[in-house]
C-alpha cells in the first residue's frame, strides 16, 4: 500500500552501495578493508579507522541478519564476512563458491543476488544511521503510533481495508492528527478512486490532496489527549470498482511505530499462485518486483483465503508488509490504495 517519502538527512543509499561494492574486491574482509572504507561505513564502524576493520565487520554481520537466508548468504560470502569464504582471496572465488554451493546456478545469478543482497544491505545502513543520527524524532507533532493493523479485502466487488492505530500522546493537548495516504500509479493514470472513513475514534475533519499520488487526512480525537495517554482510531478505506491494482499492500511508516499486523483476505474461487512477506525494503525492491519468489520465501494462504504478517519495530521510510501474484511471471500493475504513513 504505502510509498512514503524519506528523510532528508538519510544518507543515500546509491552512496552506500557503493562503498559496500568497493569493499567486496580483492580480499575484502580476508584482508584490511580500513583503507578502503567510504566515509558512510566508517561512521557505522565507530568513525576510528584503526579499530575499524573488526567492527565494522561485527556491524554488517549483525544488520545483515535482518535479511533472508539467500540475502544475508550472498552478501557475506561477497564480503569474505561468510565463515566458509573468510580464506578467499578474490572475488570471483567468493561468487563461484555462492553459485556452486548455495545457488546451483551458474555466476551470472550469483552476482545478480549479491547485487540485491548490496542494495538491501545499504537500506538497513541507512536506517541504522537515521536512527544514531537522531534525525527522526517522534516528538516533532506529539505523537507515535504504538500499534498499526490492517486488514486489506480482496473478496468483495472491490478492494478495501480497515486501518486500526492505536496512537500514544508526547505532548500536551493533542487534539488532532494527520495521516498521509500514498496511492502510487503510472504516469499519465487518473487519480485512483478513493474513498476514506475514519468509522471509530475520531472525526473526518479535512482531507487535502498534497500531491496526485498523496492525500493527507486530518482526524479530530474525540478528546485532548495528555503525554502518555493512547487512544484508538480506525479508518475504512474504499477503492472504486473496476481500478487498475499493484498487486501489494505496504507500509511505509514516516514515524515511529512499534508494531504492525496485516491480514490479506484473497476471494478463495481466484487464490493468488503466490505471496511473499515484504520486510524493510525499499520500493525499487518490490515494485516491479523480478521474478518469482522461491518456495521458502513465501507466506501459505490458509483454507480462508488469508494470509498474514506481523513486524515489530518496523524502520521509518522501508516497506513492510504482503505482496502477491496471478502468475508465475513477473507482474506489473497500476495503483494500489495507500497505507498509512504517518
Amino acid at each position: 500500500m504505502t510509498s512514503s517519502a524519506g528523510s532528508g538527512g538519510r544518507p543515500g543509499l546509491a552512496e552506500i552501495a557503493a562503498e559496500l561494492q568497493a569493499l567486496r574486491k580483492n580480499r575484502a574482509f580476508s584482508g584490511d578493508v580500513s583503507e578502503k572504507m567510504g566515509p558512510v561505513l566508517l561512521e557505522l564502524a565507530g568513525g576510528d579507522p584503526r579499530k575499524a576493520n573488526e567492527k565494522l565487520g561485527r556491524e554488517l554481520r549483525a544488520l545483515a541478519g535482518r535479511l533472508t537466508d539467500e540475502m544475508r548468504t550472498a552478501i557475506l560470502a561477497a564480503l569474505a564476512l561468510h565463515e566458509d569464504t573468510r580464506g578467499m582471496t578474490t572475488y570471483s572465488q567468493r561468487k563461484r563458491w555462492l553459485a556452486d554451493t548455495r545457488l546451483a546456478r551458474g555466476d551470472r545469478t550469483a552476482e545478480r543476488r549479491i547485487d540485491e543482497a548490496q542494495r538491501l544491505l545499504a537500506q538497513q545502513i541507512a536506517a541504522e544511521l537515521e536512527r544514531r543520527r537522531g534525525q527522526s524524532d517522534p516528538d516533532d507533532d506529539g505523537w507515535y503510533i504504538d500499534h498499526f493493523s490492517a486488514v486489506f479485502m480482496l473478496d468483495g466487488e472491490a478492494p478495501e481495508a480497515l486501518e486500526r492505530r492505536r496512537v500514544v500522546a508526547t505532548r500536551h493537548h493533542l487534539t488532532e492528527l494527520a495521516i498521509v495516504l500514498d496511492t502510487p500509479r503510472e504516469s499519465g493514470q487518473r487519480r485512483l478512486g478513493l474513498k476514506a472513513d475514519v468509522t471509530s475514534g475520531g472525526t473526518l475533519l479535512q482531507a487535502a490532496e498534497l500531491s496526485r499520488n498523496r492525500t493527507r487526512y486530518i482526524i479530530g480525537l474525540p478528546r485532548p489527549l495528555q503525554p502518555g495517554e493512547a487512544h484508538e482510531y480506525e479508518m475504512h478505506i474504499r477503492v472504486a470498482p473496476d481500478e487498475p491494482m499493484r498487486d501489494y499492500y505496504v507500509f511505509r511508516p514516516e514515524r515511529r511505530c512499534d508494531g504492525f499486523d496485516l491480514r490479506v483476505r484473497f476471494d478463495r474461487r481466484r487464490p493468488p499462485r503466490w505471496v511473499r512477506q515484504v520486510t524493510a525494503e525499499d520500493v525499487h525492491v518490490y515494485y516491479p518486483y523480478e521474478g518469482v519468489p522461491a518456495p521458502l520465501d513465501r507466506v501459505q494462504v490458509d483454507p480462508t483465503g488469508e494470509a498474514r504478517a506481523s513486524f515489530p519495530h518496523p524502520r521509518q521510510h522501508l516497506g513492510y508488509g504482503l505482496q502477491w501474484s496471478y502468475t508465475d511471471e513477473e507482474r506489473g500493475g497500476a495503483a494500489s490504495p495507500g497505507g498509512g504513513a504517518g
